[in-house]
């Protein structure tokens, strides 16, 4: 991931890097709005779980997805999303009375599906 904060020149790009190749590939971006082809889930996982370690770069598993989470261009991900995306925000210290509400946010807004809490009320339904 590239931070680009000069003037003028904001944004996030994710390049991915290959062993053996002298050259990176830019997978997407982020100036305002998410360009790029992104990651489906497998792949995602796939590369938070296999650092290089004879490279630089984050190593930890949870951060290294954390990272990644962004890219992910799923509708549909697995069951485990929800258990492996809390696990990894407790892992970096998010407070546990709110992480499973953090990790529902995060996936119904990255897999843009509506969300719907049974507890909310409605003034206009008189509730």
């Amino acid at each position: 991931m590239i931070y680009r904060n000069l003037e003028g020149d904001y944004g996030t790009d994710y390049l991915l890097t290959h062993p053996g190749r002298g050259y990176v590939e830019q997978i997407a971006s982020w100036d305002g709005e998410f360009s790029g082809t992104g990651l489906p889930w497998q792949e995602l996982i796939r590369i938070a779980d296999s650092p290089s370690l004879a490279d630089e770069g984050v190593q930890d598993a949870a951060t290294r997805f954390l990272l990644l989470f962004p890219l992910l261009t799923d509708l549909d991900v697995p069951e485990a999303a929800s258990a492996r995306l809390i696990a990894a925000l407790t892992a970096i210290g998010a407070p546990r009375d709110t992480v499973r509400l953090a990790a529902e946010h995060l996936l119904t807004h990255l897999t843009r599906r509506s969300r719907h809490d049974p507890a909310w009320t409605s003034p206009l339904s008189g509730s």
